[in-house]
């Protein structure tokens, strides 16, 4: 994988970007663990977008404020805010409806769907995941970097 941590000039150790980071899509990941969301990171980047992750979901919603993302990718099962939480710390900000997609390992996301959809979620993957197929599902979310 060819990301480079700063890539983009920001004082940000999590991020990764390939080229102009001033013209990619930015995706958050928020995933507590930290192999996934190394993973989920450096794919991202060696696609061409601006990713950014945070391991701890106490700094999602600070997170998702400073990079301003098109994308986030959000674990449903995480200590202290899960998933669902940062959902609504979504909701209650200002400012457009970020498209989620919910990777998880909780099979029973798919009985919330609903309520996760009315939270933004536009897609659920369940771990293990296909990481060609998660990029995939990116573009046709987001579109190219």
């Amino acid at each position: 994988m060819q990301g480079k941590p700063g890539a983009c000039n920001r004082e940000c150790l999590s991020c990764f970007c390939e080229g102009n980071a001033a013209m990619a899509k930015k995706i958050l990941i928020m995933d507590d663990d930290p192999t996934i969301a190394d993973l989920l990171t450096e794919a991202l980047a060696d696609e061409g977008y601006e990713t950014h992750m945070t391991t701890q979901s106490l700094r999602f919603y600070d997170a998702l404020h400073e990079h301003q993302p098109d994308l986030v990718l959000l674990d449903l099962m995480m200590p202290y805010l899960d998933g669902r939480d940062e959902l609504k710390l979504m909701a209650m900000g200002v400012g457009p409806q970020i498209p989620v997609i919910v990777v998880t390992a909780f099979l029973e996301a798919g009985k919330e769907e609903r309520e996760l959809r009315e939270g933004g979620v536009v897609h659920i993957v369940y771990k293990p995941f296909d990481l060609e197929k998660l990029v995939a599902l990116v573009k046709q979310t987001i579109g190219e970097p």
